[in-house]
């Protein structure tokens, strides 16, 4: 089982992946992307093309990823060795996601801080952002500017897609600072990827790098002219910048939710249970589902103070056991995200209407009404007697209504205990009252 996602997202990733998801003709983009991507061809490509790294093959790299994969509770993807000068790591597929590293990797980094670049690329598919981000790639790089989409406004979904690729970036650090069990590496790559080659025969001074890092910060707080500039620079920049990435890493290992994090990934690796873990779900993902599959992710999430409550209502929009009310600690309000204690008070509501059989336990010497009065009214009188009869009423009366102008026999009135609204499927006492009036057209007997 993977690690929680939401130990690690970045808020950001999450905001920005709804806002994404809101635009106009983004459902068609993105399913026009799917029509004309193939993951098996990209697969079969990158086998012909670049050198898969395994146990005969550059097995040091292959084996800084086992211990990563266990960490994170995830299957050991493919990893490749790209030719390519620029130093550069990346994530693809969808069902079976691989990893590729680039030569230019290996030629600017230290060997030690390859896990931590390994650890990015598994915090991506953890948080399921492998296929939105192969989306993404492909959309920026104008590879799918074939596709006809011309009745859609291109722009705004460029911009918000590279927007949310480089926030899913704090996400992934974040996965390999847990890694890690701590920024410094994290920082170092930043660095490196900044420009302090490891063939730069000078140490780099990492405090000077987050000063820097922090300096730019404060030039765009507040500062809506030097935001405007920042947004029309790298608008359409798949990665945030470095400096950006290395604050980002260093005020998140110093946060609250950081420890909390901590705590709950070494429970994790220990297979504990933690005592608080940030939800999966909010209630209004789970309303509406299975009683057996919110009891699973409710499990899975490690509660087991849950207690369950029978609406036996019956509603003909409801599905049996389909549950319509979740509240964690009295509360319903609860979001994704959010920490909670696992020993919390879980009240699951689920819809589940009496058997035939319960409902006749529960009105103990009474019977259900066949139909409702409405039903009954212009009906033969004897045969209205006969099924009220039947249905097990012993205490049934009849009137006549004298009325030359109505269908002779038939029911005018009918009542119950002088309940004259009743419905189909009413309770009443088996020996309850029933007056059936009908009509007739003279003064005679039968």
């Amino acid at each position: 089982m993977p690690i929680n996602k939401n130990v690690f997202i970045h808020e950001s990733d999450q905001a920005a992946l709804q806002a994404l998801q809101s635009i106009p003709g983004f459902s068609l983009v993105l399913k026009a992307c799917m029509n004309a991507w193939n993951e098996k061809l990209m697969y079969i490509n990158n086998m012909a093309s670049n050198i898969r790294i395994s146990e005969e093959q550059l097995p040091q790299y292959y084996h800084m990823l086992l211990p990563i994969c266990e960490k994170l509770g995830i299957e050991v993807p493919d990893l490749f060795l790209e030719l390519n000068v620029l130093p550069n790591s990346y994530t693809s597929g969808d069902t079976k996601p691989f990893i590729v590293i680039t030569s230019g990797l290996l030629e600017t980094l230290p060997e030690e801080l390859i896990p931590t670049v390994l650890a990015h690329e598994c915090g991506h598919i953890v948080c399921h952002h492998v296929l939105y981000r192969t989306m993404g790639t492909l959309i920026l790089s104008g590879a799918l500017s074939f596709l006809p989409l011309r009745n859609i406004a291109l722009a705004p979904i460029n911009a918000a897609f590279a927007y949310w690729m480089r926030c899913s970036e704090f996400s992934a650090d974040r996965a390999a600072i847990l890694c890690d069990g701590t920024a410094d590496k994290m920082i170092e790559v930043c660095a490196r990827f900044a420009g302090f080659d490891k063939d730069i025969p000078y140490g780099m001074n990492f405090e000077a790098f987050m000063n820097q890092a922090k300096e730019y910060e404060e030039m765009m707080k507040d500062n809506n002219m030097n935001k405007t500039m920042e947004f029309m620079m790298f608008a359409n920049r798949s990665h945030p910048l470095n400096a950006v990435r290395a604050y980002e890493a260093k005020q998140w290992e110093q946060s609250e939710n950081y420890t909390k994090a901590r705590e709950y990934f070494e429970a994790f690796r220990n297979h504990r249970t933690p005592e608080s873990e940030p939800l999966e779900f909010s209630e209004k993902t789970l309303l509406g589902k299975d009683l057996e599959e919110v009891r699973e992710a409710l499990r899975s999430h490690g509660m087991t103070n849950i207690r369950y409550y029978r609406n036996t209502e019956r509603n003909v929009f409801l599905k049996k056991n389909s549950v319509t009310g979740v509240k964690i600690n009295g509360r319903n309000d609860f979001k994704e995200g959010e920490w909670t204690k696992t020993d919390a008070e879980v009240e699951v509501t689920y819809y589940l209407p009496f058997s035939d059989e319960e409902e006749k336990l529960t009105h103990p010497d009474e019977v259900k009404v066949p139909h409702s009065a409405s039903y009954y009214r212009g009906k033969p009188y004897r045969a209205v007697c006969e099924d009220l009869h039947k249905a097990g009423f012993t205490d049934i009366r009849i009137q006549r209504v004298i009325d030359a102008d109505k269908e002779r026999n038939t029911v005018a009135n009918i009542s119950i205990e002088g309940i004259e609204k009743f419905h189909r499927n009413d309770w009443m006492p088996k020996d309850a009252m029933i007056v059936v009036m009908y009509y007739d057209t003279g003064e005679r007997f039968l």
